[in-house]
């Protein structure tokens, strides 16, 4: 059986990111960062530390970006086989996004009804993009959007309810 390690952020408790940088075939570097997010970055370096795999506090949808309707967080939790992991790979870089997906209603009910148009709409209203994005920025973000998304819903993810 293959368990997922899940690191976290210690100062701001957001699930990290793993990404791997290949060197002629051969991993070269393995780092843990903060998540992409298109038009907003994040103010620390991140602080990795193993995930308690009972708790995901999600502050904001992974989907969509918007911030948790409750102080408890989102009760939508999607996760993902680790058969089937949410890899997105950027030049060089591999981002990997298995760990479990905090998700707000209206991006559940999208990910029940395998609606990429919806989540993708959503991300685009709500992702968080700055007025001062150029056009390419803008496409570029929504282009790396599209990409994680549709390998999420490609990955067959199943919710878990969370009290």
């Amino acid at each position: 059986m293959e368990t997922t390690i899940r690191m976290v952020c210690l100062e701001c408790s957001s699930p990290l990111a793993f990404t791997e940088t290949w060197v002629d075939g051969e991993l070269g570097t393995l780092l843990f960062e903060h998540p992409l997010r298109p038009g907003s970055g994040w103010d620390h370096d991140p602080l990795p530390a193993l995930a308690d795999p009972e708790d995901h506090d999600g502050k904001h949808c992974d989907c969509c970006g918007i911030a948790a309707p409750r102080p408890e967080g989102f009760v939508n939790t999607w996760t993902v086989d680790p058969d089937r992991p949410v890899r997105v790979r950027i030049g060089d870089r591999t981002f990997d996004y298995s760990s479990p997906w905090s998700v707000c209603a209206a991006c559940s009910a999208a990910i029940a009804d395998d609606d990429l148009r919806l989540l993708l709409m959503r991300n685009s209203e709500y992702g968080g993009l700055p007025e001062s994005c150029t056009p390419e920025q803008r496409e570029a973000g929504l282009s790396l959007a599209r990409e994680l998304l549709l390998a999420f819903l490609a990955a067959r993810p199943r919710i878990k309810a969370v009290f």
